[in-house]
């Protein structure tokens, strides 16, 4: 369950920076979909059902997309992640509103 898609062009993180990253997945399997969560929770902030946002640096990104990639199947489920970079911003309205930043424990 590891075929990890990736763009040519695929923007890479700097080791001093830190990230606002967005993971959204669409997983069938309950079991699979329960491993992702208790894995992006180590991350980052569930925002809605099926995303999760975090602020990570170089390291935990590259730890995130390891992990992840390896608990969906392929053939049925999809998975993005989203790293934003420089100048862009969040805006949110309603539940779990609260800015990642807040949050993560390091």
């Amino acid at each position: 369950m590891s075929d990890v898609f990736t763009d040519e062009n695929e923007f890479v993180a700097v080791d001093d920076k830190r990230y606002i990253v967005l993971i959204i997945y669409d997983i069938v399997d309950n079991k699979c979909r329960n491993k992702m969560v208790k894995c992006l929770e180590g991350f980052g902030t569930r925002v809605q059902k099926s995303a999760f946002e975090a602020y990570l640096d170089k390291k935990r990104y590259e730890k995130l997309v390891n992990k992840a990639s390896r608990i969906v199947n392929t053939q049925e489920d999809s998975l993005r992640i989203y790293l934003l970079a420089d100048h862009t911003s969040v805006r949110s309205w309603g539940k779990g509103h609260t800015h990642v930043e807040d949050v993560i424990i390091f």
